[in-house]
């Protein structure tokens, strides 16, 4: 009876051992595994990059479109921005992906919140009817593009509206129009930091800077009648209210000027692969949102 109970004992006690060894040669690798070494971080960057330069071989014929000649221009690239951001949008309000967008489907992002005393709600409802050019209540890709690039558009009915904007953004007496101290505190200058690159906005004005405010307001003032009135500010409304154009423009020559060899003005392949890096906010901008 004794020898087989010896016999048990001696095979548990194996057994064990070697449960024993297998566990703790297990532990180590599982630390070493969780920590990854030099080498393997190395061969995370080297992935990234391989997976960033593919991405830019990806998009390079979806960029050199205007024209295609294998090269990507100030302009290419900033009609790659400004389209992506329009088409970020209509993934995001066309709920039921018919191409189209309501006002309530914008209506998720507009506060209640008034600005400048007006009803934010009701700015949006107009700044949408003027962008609804068919007016059928609706925003296809083109007019939700108006709608959020409204600056860029040569619609009239939106050019009204951004002159509307500026009134109402000057005008602190709420009288509906501009008169010339509110032309000055605000509109003036404006106007100024657009026409010079350089310009600071003075927290007092010289004789000479009144002057040619007043000689500016009598331009735009056509009627004389010591006001101006939203459809007055039409001749000036780009340098109060710069397109999105112009500053994706302004980030699209400073994006090239950064990244091409031969300072000719464009991209070629080689030149984006070499520079992807630099390049990746302004060709990807999507995916910092």
């Amino acid at each position: 009876m004794m020898k087989p109970i010896f016999v048990y004992a001696i095979v548990t006690i194996v057994i064990l051992f070697l449960l024993s060894r297998s566990s703790n040669k297990t532990e180590p690798d599982q630390i070493h595994n969780s920590h990854p070494t030099e080498q393997t971080v190395s061969e995370w960057e080297e992935e990234d990059e391989f997976n960033l330069k593919n991405k830019i071989v990806h998009i390079f014929p979806q960029i050199d479109v205007d024209p295609t000649d294998q090269f990507i221009s100030v302009h290419e690239l900033t009609q790659w921005n400004l389209h992506h951001h329009t088409q970020r949008e209509m993934v995001i309000y066309d709920k039921d992906h018919d191409g189209f967008v309501s006002f309530s489907d914008l209506n998720s992002s507009i506060t209640d919140d008034d600005s400048f005393g007006y009803d934010m709600r009701l700015l949006e409802e107009e700044h949408f009817n003027a962008s609804d050019a068919d007016g059928d209540g609706l925003l296809n890709f083109a007019e939700l593009n108006d709608f959020l690039h409204s600056a860029n558009s040569n619609s009239p009915k939106l050019q009204q509206w951004l002159c509307k904007e500026e009134v109402r953004e000057s005008d602190m007496d709420r009288d509906g129009k501009v008169n010339f101290r509110e032309f000055f505190l605000r509109l003036f200058h404006l106007v100024r930091k657009y026409d010079e690159e350089n310009y600071i906005d003075p927290h007092h004005s010289d004789d000479s800077m009144d002057a040619s405010a007043k000689l500016l307001f009598s331009q735009l003032d056509k009627d004389c009648d010591g006001f101006l009135s939203d459809t007055e500010l039409l001749p000036v409304i780009g340098k109060l209210h710069p397109s999105e154009h112009y500053y994706a423009t302004k980030q699209s020559e400073n994006f090239i000027s950064q990244a091409q060899d031969n300072k000719d003005g464009h991209l070629s392949l080689t030149e984006m692969i070499e520079n992807a890096h630099i390049l990746y906010a302004a060709i990807f901008p999507d995916e910092f949102f």
